[in-house]
């Protein structure tokens, strides 16, 4: 185990204590406050100058004392909607919850920088990080970018990690390529001509054309994508109606389309246009179809990724790395992914017996994990900018 890491568990106390009082209180989407405003003053502790980055972000350079690359290190910090349903001594306080570990990478990306501030000597180039917002909602990296996170020093390269949950501590996971499904979360308006429930032949019935369009979608992917392309059309939603024997005027429908392949993603895209201007026509109907949410699949350099697997290992040989994990959630690193090369990576947390996934409000995180996170943000950043130093 190399310096760093060694460094990262003598932190661990006020890294378990940063962790625990951002996941007492959480915020969500674009509005962090509380937030923001506790790890620039964890940052400010540190010796950083912070600057504040698009809506929520917050974002510092550290130079090395050899001139060098830029590596971009990120950490989200938003939580979820949902109530928490453990009975925690650091229980979330208000009706939000960081059932996806944000908490937890952005708590790792702290304590990261203090040990890299420690060890500027040891830094090749600089190391930029970017604690970003809304990574659930997809804007928060948009948001930054658009702002000016990958300019000034421009990144050569980024790096992210993310809680896993499929093994225990001392393990993390990775694919080389495109790792997480795009999403293209979406809206259906259907407007009909509402009408007595006897009378079915003086209406134009949206709850008919909402059951021919989720049919119409499902032939979609079984009858127009590849089976050895991966993608998937999911609702989650089909709201219309208050009353049995009364027609609506309006049904709601909501889903989503995930798929790792760029071309499927554009191409059913498409063809969803194309379906519902069909349905549109045969029901009389007027549909409308919003995209409200989105973002591509999440590419790893497979260079690079090859590269940061063995910098893990070798600087932490009890660190073990399993490849080839694709994953069908969503990311907005993606769109980082899309402007320099970049790897993600999972960071094993499972605590045995907890079985509730990602977003459920049963799930923990086993903070034995934490030191292991802080020191593979250092360890990454100081050994490739070393590698790739001129």
């Amino acid at each position: 185990m190399n310096k760093y890491y060694e460094r990262a568990y003598a932190l661990e106390e006020q890294l378990v204590k940063d962790r625990r009082t951002l996941h007492q209180n959480p915020e969500i989407g674009m509005e962090l406050p509380n937030t923001r405003a506790y790890v620039r003053n964890r940052l400010e502790e540190i010796g950083l100058e912070v600057k504040e980055v698009g809506k929520m972000g917050l974002s510092a350079v550290i130079e090395g004392e050899k001139p060098g690359k830029t590596i971009l290190l990120r950490a989200d910090m938003d939580a979820l909607p949902m109530k928490e349903m453990n009975e925690l001594e650091y229980k979330a306080t208000n009706n939000m919850a960081h059932t996806c570990g944000h908490d937890l990478h952005t708590a790792m990306l702290v304590t990261a920088a203090q040990i890299l501030l420690e060890n500027k000597a040891d830094i090749h180039g600089r190391v930029k990080l970017m604690f970003q917002p809304g990574e659930e909602i997809f804007a928060g990296a948009k948001d930054m970018i658009e702002a000016g996170i990958l300019e000034n020093p421009k990144p050569d390269v980024a790096f992210a990690m993310h809680t896993g949950l499929n093994q225990g501590v001392g393990s993390f996971e990775y694919y080389k390529g495109h790792t997480s499904t795009s999403c293209d979360n979406f809206k259906i308006t259907i407007t009909g001509k509402g009408a007595h429930g006897a009378y079915p032949h003086t209406s134009i019935d949206p709850i008919n054309a909402g059951v021919i369009i989720y049919q119409e979608f499902g032939e979609l992917i079984s009858r127009e994508v590849s089976p050895l392309s991966v993608a998937t059309l999911t609702f989650g939603m089909f709201s219309g109606g208050s009353n049995s024997n009364i027609i609506p005027e309006v049904v709601e429908m909501q889903g989503t389309l995930r798929t790792y392949d760029d071309e499927v993603r554009e191409y059913v895209k498409g063809r969803i246009t194309d379906i519902l201007a069909g349905i549109e026509k045969t029901t009389r109907a007027k549909i409308d179809f919003e995209i409200f949410a989105s973002v591509p699949s999440l590419y790893n350099d497979p260079d690079l990724t090859e590269e940061i697997a063995e910098i893990l290992e070798t600087g932490n040989p009890a660190f073990k790395g399993y490849p080839d994990l694709r994953i069908m959630a969503s990311e907005d690193m993606a769109v980082v992914s899309r402007h320099l090369p970049t790897t993600y990576i999972m960071l094993n947390c499972k605590v045995e017996g907890n079985n509730f996934s990602h977003h459920n409000p049963g799930v923990l995180f086993d903070e034995a994990a934490l030191p292991i996170g802080a020191g593979s943000f250092a360890t990454v950043a100081i050994e490739w900018l070393k590698k790739h130093s001129d």
